[in-house]
This record gives C-alpha cells, sequence and structure tokens, in this order.
C-alpha cells in the first residue's frame, strides 16, 4: 500500500535522509521518497507488517513529527504557506529587534570614545564602572532570551537529532550557539567573581570576552535566510497557483430551466452548466448547445482560440471569448484536466532525480564528521596555542579554539546540498505545465537529457492520423461521372480510405448517389453491380488488367502514398492517391532534435516503401517499417541492450508497451488515456515539435541542478578550511569581521550570514529556470 505523511521538523539534505533511513529500514517498507521542500513523504508498505502508528512512531524517533497527509487543493497549500510566511516574517523581525538592541550593549563599549570613558570610569569612579560592565552584559542576556524562545524550535530539533544519533543542521546550530551561551555564562561568572574580588582587569577583560552576540546571530541570520529561502519557495509554485487561480469560484448551473450561481466545488458529473462571454469554464465537459471560440492557452500553451461547438470538449481553467454555451460536466477535482495536472506536477515536485542520492548519501554521513571535526579543532588549536606554534598571548588560546570550533559547526550546515535538486525540480516542472508539458518524476528531466536516441511513431505522431485523397486520375471517361459514382460507393463503407473519399468528394461538391448491390470486401475494397474500387490484389481477383498505370502507381508509392484502383467490369477507369499528412511542425522537430545531438527514427506497421518515403521528406536517421505493437517493444530493448539510452515517443493504445519500455516515455496529449498512463512525460497539446522545448526544458533543469550541487560542494569545500584557520597566518588589520583581531580568522557571526546566503544563492539560482521559453522552430 502507499501512502503520504506530511513530516514537520526537517530543515536539510540531513534531515530528510535521517527520516527516509529510519522509515526505509521497517520490515515490509519497500519504497520510503521524503520531499524536503514539500515536507512530505511517500511511503510503499505491506499493511500486514506496519501501520500508520508504526510508521509515525519510527519518524518521531529520529526526531521528527509525522502524520497522515490530507489531500488540499493547490489554493488552499498556496494560502497556508503564505500565512506561515507572515508568521515567520513577524517573528523574525521580533528577533532582528532584540539582537539590534543586544548588539548596542555588545559592541557600544568596543567604540573607542565609550571604551575611553569606561577605562576613565574605573580609575575615578570604580564601582559605578563594576555596575556599567555586569549592567551591559545582563542586558545582553536579556536580549538573547527572546531570540532564542522564537528560534526554540530549531534549538529543540538539533537537541532531539543528538539525542536519537541523528545529527541534522539544526543539531550545528544548536550545538554552536548553546556553547557560545555557555562560555558567555562562564565570563559572566568571572566577571562577577572580578567584581567581588576588586579585579579591574579581570572585569574588563571577561567583559569583552562574550560570545553572546554570536549565540544570538547564529539563529537569527539563519532564520533570516530560511525565511528568504522558503519566501523564494512560494514562488516555485507560482505557475501551479496561477493555473489554479483561472479556475471560477462559482459556477451558472441551470436546473429545472433556471440558472443558478453555485459553487464551482459542488459541480458533479452530469450537471449543465451555462458559459457567457469572457466567463473562465469551471471544470471540463461537452458542449450541449450554443458555440463559441475558447482560449487554452492555460493549459496546452495554444494562444489562438479553438472554436467549439456542440459534442467538442471543454477544459476547466480556460477562457470563453466570445459567444455563449451550455456543456454538460464530464470530471470535477482530481479527474478534471487541472486536477491530473496539479496531480502530475505535485508528484514529480516530490520525486527524486537519480543525481540527487549522491547528495542524500553525503548528508548522512556529512554533519556527525563535522561534529567530530569540530571537536578534533578544538583540541588541536589548544594544543597548537598551547605549545607556542601560534603566536597568541594566552597559552593556551581557549578563545580561539573556541571560537574557531564554533565556527566550523556554523558554516558546514548542509542547508544548500538539500535544497540543491528539489527546487530547480519543482520549478522545472511547474514551468513545463505552464507550456503544456507534463513530468511525472524528476527522473525523467535526467532520463530525457541522457537519451541518445528518440523514435516517433508515426500515425497521430508525426501525421495526423487523418487519411486525406492526394489526387485523383481518370484513364477511362468523365472524370466527375467516375469520381460521383466511386464517391456514391465509397459512402457505404466505413473505412478509414473510404471515408476520405468520401470528404474529398464534399470538398470538391460531388454529388453522392444511390448504389445497388454493395458488397464489402475486407482488406481489399469494395464493389456494386457495376463498378469496383480496390488495392492491386482486389484488380487481380476481379482480372483487371493494370498495364499501362504502372508507372504512376510507381509515382505515387515512392510518395509514400496507398493507390485504389476504380474500374467497370473490364478496364481501370481510374485511382485515388491516398495518404497520410505530416503534421505542420514534424520536418522542423526532427531537425532541431538533431542539431541537439540526438538520433532521430520512425518506427510504423507502414511498408517499408511507404515509410522510407515519410522518412526522407522528414530527413530521419532511421526507420523500422512494416511493426506490430509487440514488435515495437522488442526494437527499444535491443537498442537498449546495444547501449542506447532511448525515448519513445507514440500516442496510441499500440505504443503503450514500447512506451513503457523506453528509458523515458513521451506522450502526445491527444493519445489514448493508456499511452498517458504508460509515459514519463506528456505533451498536452497535439504538436511534436512540443518534444524538442521538452529536451531543451530538461536539459536546463539538469543544468541547473548540477549548478546547485556544485556550488553546495564547493561552498563547503572552500569555506570549512577557511573557517578552521587555514588562513590564520595572515595578517590583517583588527577589525569586525575578523573578531578584532590581527590574524584571518571568521567569526561565528560571519559563519552563519555564510551560511545563510549559500541557501538563498542556491534558490535564486533555481528561480532562474521560470524564465524558461520553449525554443523558437529553425526551419
Amino acid at each position: 500500500m502507499k501512502k503520504k505523511y506530511e513530516v514537520s521538523g526537517m530543515m536539510c539534505a540531513a534531515c530528510q535522509a535521517h527520516v527516509e533511513k529510519a522509515v526505509a529500514k521497517l520490515d515490509g517498507v519497500s519504497f520510503c521518497n521524503v520531499s524536503l521542500l514539500g515536507k512530505n513523504m511517500v511511503v510503499d508498505f505491506d499493511e500486514g507488517k506496519q501501520s500508520d502508528e508504526s510508521i509515525i512512531h519510527a519518524v518521531e524517533n529520529a526526531g521528527y513529527g509525522a502524520k497522515v497527509f490530507v489531500n488540499e487543493s493547490i489554493k488552499e497549500i498556496q494560502r497556508k504557506r503564505k500565512e506561515a510566511l507572515k508568521k515567520q516574517r513577524n517573528l523574525l523581525l521580533i528577533s532582528i529587534i532584540f539582537l539590534l538592541i543586544l548588539m548596542v550593549f555588545s559592541m557600544g563599549p568596543m567604540i573607542p570614545f565609550f571604551m575611553d570613558q569606561i577605562e576613565g570610569l574605573a580609575d575615578t569612579n570604580r564601582p559605578l564602572s563594576y555596575f556599567v560592565c555586569v549592567f551591559n552584559v545582563g542586558m545582553q542576556f536579556l536580549c538573547l532570551i527572546p531570540i532564542i524562545i522564537i528560534h526554540r524550535a530549531r534549538f529543540a530539533s538539533g537537541i532531539k537529532s543528538l539525542i536519537s544519533r541523528n545529527p541534522n543542521m539544526d543539531a550545528l546550530v544548536a550545538l554552536g550557539s548553546i556553547a557560545s551561551i555557555i562560555y558567555g555564562i562562564y565570563a559572566y561568572v568571572r566577571l562577577i567573581l572580578g567584581v567581588v574580588a576588586d579585579s579591574p582587569s579581570e572585569v574588563m577583560d571577561y567583559s569583552m570576552k562574550l560570545y553572546i552576540e554570536s549565540a544570538a546571530m547564529i539563529p537569527v541570520f539563519i532564520g533570516i535566510g530560511k525565511y528568504l529561502e522558503a519566501k523564494a519557495t512560494v514562488k516555485t509554485t507560482a505557475s501551479i497557483a496561477s493555473l489554479m487561480a483561472l479556475t471560477p469560484e462559482s459556477a451558472l448551473l441551470m436546473k429545472d430551466e433556471e440558472v443558478i450561481e453555485v459553487p464551482t466545488d459542488s459541480l458533479k458529473e452530469g450537471d449543465l452548466v451555462l458559459v457567457k462571454p469572457g466567463l473562465n469554464i469551471p471544470t471540463d465537459g461537452f458542449v450541449v448547445s450554443g458555440n463559441s471560440s475558447v482560449n487554452e492557452s492555460a493549459i496546452t500553451g495554444e494562444s489562438i482560440p479553438v472554436l467549439k461547438g456542440v459534442g467538442d470538449k471543454v477544459i476547466g481553467a480556460t477562457t470563453n471569448v466570445d459567444g455563449a454555451f451550455t456543456y454538460k460536466v464530464s470530471e470535477v477535482g482530481k479527474d478534471s484536466t487541472i486536477g491530473k495536472i496539479i496531480a502530475l506536477v505535485e508528484e514529480a515536485s516530490e520525486s527524486k532525480a537519480p543525481i540527487a542520492r549522491l547528495a542524500d548519501r553525503i548528508a548522512r554521513v556529512f554533519v556527525p564528521t563535522i561534529l567530530i571535526l569540530s571537536f578534533i579543532l578544538f583540541g588541536l588549536w589548544l594544543l597548537l596555542t598551547g605549545l607556542g606554534a601560534v603566536p597568541r598571548e594566552a597559552k593556551p588560546d581557549f578563545d580561539l579554539a573556541f571560537q574557531l570550533s564554533v565556527t566550523v559547526m556554523v558554516i558546514s550546515c548542509p542547508c544548500a546540498l538539500g535544497l540543491a535538486t528539489p527546487v530547480a525540480i519543482m520549478v522545472g516542472t511547474g514551468k513545463g505545465a505552464e507550456n503544456g508539458i507534463l513530468i511525472k518524476s524528476a527522473a525523467a528531466f535526467e532520463a530525457l537529457v541522457k537519451a541518445d536516441t528518440i523514435i516517433f511513431d508515426k500515425t497521430g505522431t508525426l501525421t495526423k492520423g487523418e487519411m486525406e485523397v492526394k489526387d485523383f486520375v481518370t484513364l477511362k471517361g468523365e472524370a466527375k461521372d467516375i469520381f460521383s459514382k466511386a464517391a456514391s460507393l465509397e459512402a457505404l463503407s466505413s473505412h478509414p480510405l473510404s471515408k476520405a473519399i468520401v470528404e474529398y468528394a464534399k470538398a470538391n461538391e460531388v454529388s453522392i448517389e444511390p448504389v445497388e448491390g454493395f458488397v464489402n470486401i475486407p482488406g481489399k475494397g469494395v464493389k456494386s453491380e457495376s463498378l469496383t474500387i480496390g488495392n492491386a490484389s482486389l484488380m487481380e481477383e476481379e482480372n483487371i488488367s493494370l498495364k499501362g498505370v504502372e508507372e504512376v502507381v510507381q509515382r505515387y508509392s515512392d510518395k509514400g502514398l496507398t493507390v485504389l484502383f476504380v474500374s467497370s467490369k473490364k478496364e481501370v477507369l481510374g485511382l485515388f492517391a491516398i495518404g497520410d499528412s505530416l503534421k505542420e511542425n514534424a520536418a522542423k522537430t526532427i531537425k532541431n532534435l538533431q542539431i541537439a545531438g540526438k538520433k532521430v527514427m520512425m518506427v510504423t506497421g507502414d511498408n517499408e516503401r511507404t515509410a522510407k518515403a515519410i522518412a526522407s521528406s522528414l530527413g530521419l536517421d532511421g526507420i523500422y517499417a512494416e511493426t506490430l505493437p509487440n514488435q515495437k517493444q522488442a526494437i527499444l530493448e535491443s537498442l537498449q541492450k546495444e547501449g542506447h539510452k532511448v525515448a519513445m515517443v507514440g500516442d496510441g493504445i499500440n505504443d503503450a508497451p514500447a512506451l513503457t519500455q523506453a528509458d523515458v516515455g513521451i506522450a502526445i496529449g491527444a493519445g489514448t488515456d493508456v499511452a498517458i498512463e504508460s509515459s514519463d512525460i506528456i505533451l498536452v497539446r497535439n504538436d511534436p515539435y512540443d518534444v524538442v522545448s521538452a529536451v531543451l526544458l530538461a536539459s536546463k533543469v539538469k543544468r541547473t541542478i548540477k549548478e546547485n550541487l556544485a556550488w553546495a560542494f564547493f561552498y563547503n569545500l572552500l569555506l570549512i578550511p577557511v573557517a578552521a584557520g587555514a588562513f590564520y597566518g595572515l595578517s590583517v588589520p583588527p577589525n569586525w569581521f575578523t573578531g578584532n583581531q590581527e590574524h584571518f580568522v571568521l567569526t561565528p557571526m560571519i559563519a552563519s550570514m555564510a551560511m545563510s546566503l549559500s541557501s538563498i544563492t542556491v534558490v535564486l539560482n533555481a528561480l532562474r529556470l521560470r524564465l524558461f521559453k520553449p525554443k523558437k522552430e529553425k526551419e
């Protein structure tokens, strides 16, 4: 059984990895995927061995919270996220105010003017100078208390993760801040003992050796980073939220010849809904009366309005342009087109690309490694300063060792690592949906980029799937009379070729007359008392000679057209050249995919001559002709065994096995439900050129993920040694950046700022995907 759960308390990739590990190791759990961005997880488990309670208990034991997922609309999710963001902002502002007050007390005595006043006071009025120092530090602690309370969730999460022996990012933050607080309390006690001992030097020394501002700045700066991160994350669902906003809150329901305004959510299958000009269509259905032009760009990306009449399907969240019509509701809620799009995007956003697994594996060992490194670093700097290997006044220098170990803890938080993949996937899937490209999973992005061979089904994919008469040639008699008799005979057949002839006759205003003695000959043609229409095999059966028409037949066959002969009882009177038309952008699609480095091939059930003619006109790299549905799957399997990564593009039921076999299956939107279910990517519009746009989008998402991961790794590789004091030997003027020291060392405050900046950089880089536009066609 597959079930979804909400997970609370996750802050970084390490949290995500720990929750996943805690649940995945349970007996009976076959699959567990945790989404850091969505704050949820999907678990596939055996109900006989596990239950909701046991899974939730496993998450809680790992130091996090969990509950069964309650399905909500994207609007509701967006509303709750915005409310939470507003609350987060308000609490953050309060903590910033207290931090600023704390900084006044902390940094004020370091300003030369105030420092001179305090030193002068120590000479003239020592008790008052003691009071000022004690009061100053006391106010810093008072300002620290509300900051700790506001950010208590981070401390609680960190401590829980340490207790459960699965340290996460919050463990680093909590340890860094708590260590600073403990040392601050120690320094305050030493300051008070200095007052009791009447030792001005000790009082002044310990009033300056406080790390209270670091204890406050670490959670506040990380809070600022998390707020900006959350604000940017809300924007990642903007494409879907704007799509949902197009669904009207109410609909005009027709009941008992009255029009009643009702909530859209209350509509049921079979209801009749009136849509007036300028209004958005509430949900999916079929027109029963009236006609209009409908702008479907929100769903399909197609900007030109589509004419809708009786029997035509209309899609919810699209806009009625000029006319009024009534339609019968066919799908509502999750079953509607917009509902399915949202479900697909959410599913893709919560899935993981294979490249993200690397980050997960690293995150599991990263935090414990950093904690061990920090403690080793503390001892190492105590040893170096104690032995005099590093020039310091204090031997050993506890303050320096403490500062560097805390700085390493804070700067190493793997937030950026956890955000690198999910934000890019979420923005990419949202942007794809906006352009009529629905990606079912994060793995599909990577598979499409890796695919070196793309195989197209022919009918309905590269061609329109509608047979058309391309030419009619008269060999004997009057053309119009023969055409009329042929069309009249074909009008009695339901074969696609017969329908093509009848449509051609209507377009040319050729009359249809009654026919006597109609006979259908399956696989060959039709005949009446006076006329026979069919293929060469039927002509042979009827002893009709084809002598003299071989050259004409060859010319049409070379173009991939099917030839039907029209004959009397004695001779051929004329012939029809019939074929399927290529889609408008078919050739451009093939060319642009080849420019992108893909090998493009076609698979079809047509004969080899027809297939070659189409391949020649499109510039394909190869064809597979006269193939049955099960053979399509075998062809893909054979290519995969040769080492190729294969993408399959199709639309029919017979394409489903091949779409499933492919490394990535792409279904054209006008295709069957079976084809869509079997695919990884769905192109809403019936346009093969969207395959090019999908490839480009996948490439951009993959490149963004790589950039984010590279940045996250580079950031830690670069800054951890700096934070550990690798450049201590560099001489710099004393300044706030290095903690008023003459050596190049970072402070915990700067570390927290750098860590937050790293996460924000990753999110902003992913948001660049919102600028994606489908690639323009190259002729």
